[in-house]
Formats: structure tokens, sequence, C-alpha cells
């Protein structure tokens, strides 16, 4: 293990190696942060999914009630007319 650390040291101190190794590191941070993006966006559309998936049930369960006392109302009237 400290001869990797080692030969990477030497090629940071090295001119010729030293770009090599910044763009190595600069496409190692920029594919951690595109990771962190993705999971991020991920995340969002799963909460929009769920809250979407739970207003359509709530509005079918609100429109379960409504023809719910809709017939309540409809049976009290025939009721009234028997």
């Amino acid at each position: 293990m400290s001869k990797i650390i080692e030969r990477i040291k030497m090629l940071i101190r090295d001119i010729k190696a030293s770009p090599l190794v910044e763009e190595g590191m600069l496409i190692g941070l920029s594919l951690i942060t595109l990771t962190m993006l993705l999971s991020m966006v991920t995340g969002i559309f799963g909460g929009l999914k769920g809250l979407f998936g739970h207003a359509q049930g709530g509005a079918d369960s609100l429109f379960n009630e409504i023809a719910q006392q809709l017939d309540k109302i409809w049976q009290y009237i025939v009721n009234l007319f028997k």
C-alpha cells in the first residue's frame, strides 16, 4: 500500500505527470458529483410519484364519499314518497 502512495506522490511531484493526476482527480470528483445529483433527482421524482399517488387515492376516496352521501340523500327522498 505504501508503494502505491509513494508512486502517487512521485507522480504529483513530476511535472509531466502532474496534470494527468489532476485531471484524474477532477474526473473522479465529477463522477461523485454526478452520482449525487442523479440520486437527488431520483429521490425528488420518487417523492412526487408518492405525492401524486396519495393525491389520487385521496381524490378517489373523496368521490366515493360524495357518491355514498348522494346515494343516502336519494334513498331518503325515495323513502319520503313511499
